[in-house]
């Protein structure tokens, strides 16, 4: 690339002549300029194996306010050249610029005073590299083809941070401008980018430059590009206009892509259809990226979207249930090309405004066009109890919650923006009625369409739609009901109490938390309550009964129930609370889960279990009801009802681990408990009926030899055998790698040689992964030694195999501990990215509920760079957690010791 044999003379004087300027009081870019257009060129030499590449950058920027300087974002190009002109295109004199590295701001210095009002272009020439290993920016990914040949692509994930890294420019989301981008490439390679492509000419040297018509008005972190040799699998949508649909992945998977394809079009089409809104561009690409080069997992890049092979790629053999993943994710996705790309967030803070409406609706769109896989039914257990359980933690955030630097940024990718801001809005889709709700959003649309938006955007659109159909209590506006939910963390519990002898019912809300807290918490929310009664006749189970408004404790409300009544509130979960019950109506479901549970939808009996047991956890009811109210599974195998009870399962198994004797009394009573499950579904081979069997399998088997059932156990090592025993290593389902796994935590003399072999030849996206998952089972610390040792010699993503050994259990922490301390020189190489690191502690301090390996944890946060309040906020997590043993375990031992009798 002769771009990098200029000179660097220039760019090191201009370093050295750069004057320290005046302090920065935050880390947002100052709003003295604003820029309205791109013209982005990219220079790449991918084709020849050449990962450094070069570019120029031209920003037409408006001048808000008088200044002797202009600011954006820069960080990892080298800067060549800076030229700044004016309005005519005359040469304006740039004195110098500096970098601020902990800010990652570029500060251009002009000679004169830019007036308010002017208008100039700033063109910057840069050189990067796409040789990097955090996955962000513009960096490599690679595969090898039939052949034996590595061949290399270059691709980009800009969100949250890092379109800055990849070229300078305003790197923040509430910065909307158009872009005209322009690449250059190997003439056998293809370029791809948001928008369509306007034309392609021919260069010297066997390249070609690809020219993109320009994009709509959108922020740098949704800008997208492509690199690449893959193949293109091509359709069209047509429900609003003709929308060219297009699925690619690496040559040696394109037999994969029918099913993602098929898929892409009927929801690009009912996206449209559904919000009576057509689609902005003219062309939406999907494109697989190898599993090991995608830490994003998946990316709304206007009209380019990426996604992780594993959540992309179907083959004839997979089963419903990744059929059910690749939609739900191309829903997320998509969904997104309104909430988030349409409609920008004004800031990271209302990351939920995005996150909330992609979880909805990837469930519910989806749905839509795929009902024969239940998607829809599976929020609750999925999602919203996820949910919950994240939000009982005293140390929680609000749904809106404000942030400036990038570590900040990338911390608000969590439960709280996806799981709990989408149940949020489910109970308002329901609260107000949908056809009300989606009326509200379609203003909301319509308003806001290529612009920025606030929280309050949403709730004037829903108001002006609640107002209109008569759907809100007469004292309450969107605006108070949705603040109640967004400004502060964490969710009520509504415990109803019946007055003996009349209809009258008492509600009382407070906030609930997983444990016991020192202190009175006054938070009240605006409520809607759902019920159902055999006698309402579902009158009242998705359209509210009344609401209990904010700033009230208790409020009383008169309900006919008959005898025979089955009486439950919020059933299914639509509203995002927990419920509790006095005594005598838990008494009365318990009867009716006995006699007859079916009379119970299998949502609800889930929803019930899921209830129960955090209730009894919090101290606000005994562990023998919740026992008696999971214990209705004996004679049921209903796939939604287990899912809940597998949650809760795992969940106290991993509490009992400091207690051998209760956890053994445990595994006793679940060997009874799963007796008719394991029966109907633990059998290796099974001929799937339903979308949810396999699924229920998954459940049945790992529970079986979670906790010692012979017969899976067999089965297991069976498993293992037989494997072990075939020329090449390879897992081809969960099933098989949960049975695999289980026999790897306790068998003698594995061969973990041939598992790391087979881990490095293994092409397949799954059936890599359930290789991952299956090394972070092997049982003996030598064992997990020799794992992490191979991975590190073969620089083998060791970081997602961290994480995958994190979700095993926390006995791998010493193993953990001992490679970061002898690794802590090469803790870039291993993570890529502090959010690597967050990421792993953050899963380490889920498993980890005594004091030991609590300290252990400490002293790795100690070792790796993470700020003091990421490390108060784990220290947080893990001593509730400890405090849920204080509690608990002598109540749950004694419950468990009355079943054993």
């Amino acid at each position: 690339m002769k771009w990098k044999e200029l000179s660097y003379l220039a760019v090191i004087l201009l370093v050295i002549c750069v004057p320290i300027s005046e302090a920065f009081e935050s880390f947002r870019l100052p709003n003295t300029t604003i820029p309205t257009h791109y013209d982005l060129f990219i220079n790449t030499e991918i084709h020849n194996g050449d990962l450094d590449y070069n570019g120029t950058v031209k920003i037409a920027i408006n001048i808000l306010e008088d200044t002797k300087q202009i600011v954006l974002h820069s960080s990892r190009s080298t800067l060549v050249n800076v030229e700044l002109t004016n309005d005519n295109q005359l040469p304006m004199k740039v004195i110098n610029y500096e970098l601020h590295n902990e800010r990652e701001f570029l500060v251009v210095y002009t000679a004169d005073v830019l007036k308010s009002g002017s208008r100039v272009v700033l063109a910057i020439d840069f050189l990067n590299s796409i040789n990097r290993t955090d996955q962000a920016g513009f960096y490599r990914t690679s595969y090898t083809d039939d052949d034996g040949t590595l061949k290399y692509s270059g691709v980009t994930q800009f969100q949250a941070c890092d379109a800055r890294s990849a070229f300078p420019c305003y790197d923040e989301p509430g910065i909307k401008t158009m872009f005209d981008v322009r690449i250059a490439c190997g003439i056998d390679y293809h370029a791809r980018s948001n928008a369509e492509i306007a034309s392609i000419s021919i260069l010297p040297e066997g390249k070609k430059l690809v020219t993109f018509q320009r994009t709509p008005r959108m922020q740098t972190y949704l800008l997208a590009f492509l690199v690449s040799d893959y193949t293109v699998k091509r359709d069209f949508a047509n429900y609003m206009k003709k929308i060219t649909v297009q699925s690619m992945s690496r040559p040696t998977h394109a037999s994969q892509l029918s099913f993602s394809l098929d898929a892409s079009v009927k929801l690009i089409d009912e996206l449209q259809m559904y919000f009576d809104h057509p689609y902005e561009m003219s062309k939406i690409d999907s494109v697989g990226i190898p599993n090991n080069d995608f830490a994003a997992g998946a990316m709304e890049n206007w009209g380019l979207v990426t996604y992780r092979e594993s959540y992309f790629l179907i083959t004839e053999s997979s089963n419903d249930n990744s059929r059910r993943s690749v939609s739900t994710i191309i829903a997320h996705e998509f969904a997104h090309q309104f909430f988030g790309n349409l409609m920008a967030p004004k800031w990271w803070s209302y990351l939920w405004l995005n996150e909330g409406f992609a979880t909805l609706y990837e469930y519910y769109l989806a749905d839509r066009t795929h009902p024969h896989l239940l998607i829809k039914q599976r929020f609750s257990s999925g999602a919203l109890q996820t949910a919950l359980s994240a939000d009982a933690s005293a140390t929680i955030r609000s749904m809106t919650h404000y942030v400036e630097t990038v570590p900040e940024t990338n911390r608000l990718f969590d439960r709280i923006a996806y799981e709990k801001s989408g149940s949020v809005l489910r109970m308002m889709h329901y609260a107000l009625g949908e056809a009300t709700f989606v009326k509200g959003l379609k203003h909301y649309i319509k308003q806001h369409q290529n612009s920025v938006v606030v929280p309050q955007n949403l709730f004037d659109s829903l108001q002006k739609a609640a107002a209109e159909d008569g759907m809100l209590p007469a004292n309450a506006s969107m605006t108070m009901i949705m603040e109640s939910w967004s400004n502060q963390p964490g969710a009520p519990v509504v415990t109803i109490t019946r007055q003996t002898g009349t209809d009258d019912v008492l509600f009382e809300q407070k906030r609930f938390f997983s444990t016991t807290q020192s202190t009175e918490n006054n938070q009240t929310w605006w409520i809607p309550i759902f019920m159902y009664t055999n006698s309402s006749g579902g009158w009242y189970e998705k359209s509210p009964l009344f609401w209990i408004p904010q700033g009230s404790k208790q409020v009383t409300h008169k309900i006919s129930i008959q005898q025979d009544d089955v009486f439950l509130i919020n059933p299914a979960q639509t509203g995002y609370y927990r419920v509790n019950y006095d005594q005598q109506t838990w008494n009365n479901i318990i009867d009716r889960l006995r006699s007859n549970p079916t009379s119970f939808d299998a949502v609800i009996r889930g929803q019930l279990i899921d209830d129960s047991m955090n209730l009894a956890n919090a101290g606000l009811l005994s562990h023998d009801t919740a026992f008696q109210i999971l214990d209705h599974l004996r004679n049921n195998t209903d796939f939604f009802a287990w899912k809940s009870a597998y949650r809760n399962i795992l969940e106290l198994e991993k509490m009992l681990t400091v207690d051998p004797e209760a956890l053994d009394l445990f595994r006793k009573y679940l060997l009874e408990l799963i007796d008719t499950l394991y029966a109907d579904y633990g059998t290796e081979k099974r001929k799937h009926h339903h979308t949810n069997d396999y699924d229920a399998q998954l459940i049945a088997v790992d529970l079986a030899c979670r906790i010692g059932q012979q017969a899976c156990l067999e089965q297991a090592m069976s498993k293992l055998n037989v494997l072990q025993q075939r020329t090449t290593l390879t897992i081809r389902s969960e099933a098989e790698q949960k049975l695999f796994c289980h026999a790897l935590r306790t068998a003698k003399g594995v061969d973990v040689d041939k598992l790391t072999e087979a881990f490095e030849v293994e092409d397949d996206a799954r059936s890599r992964r359930y290789l991952m998952d299956s090394l972070a089972c092997v049982g003996s610390r030598e064992e997990q030694e020799r794992v992490m040792a191979f991975l590190v010699e073969q620089n083998q993503k060791v970081d997602q195999f961290l994480e995958a050994v994190a979700e095993q259990s926390g006995s791998w922490i010493v193993s953990i501990f001992d490679l970061l301390s002898r690794e802590q020189a090469h803790l870039d190489d291993i993570f890529g990215s502090k959010r690597s690191m967050e990421k792993l502690l953050n899963k380490l301090a889920d498993r980890i509920v005594d004091q030991l390996n609590a300290e252990r944890l400490r002293q790795m946060m100690m070792i790796l760079p993470v700020s003091s309040s990421f490390a108060a906020n784990i220290n947080s997590r893990v001593e509730e957690q400890i405090r849920w043993q204080e509690h608990n375990l002598p109540l749950v031992r004694r419950i468990l010791q009355q079943y054993a009798l």
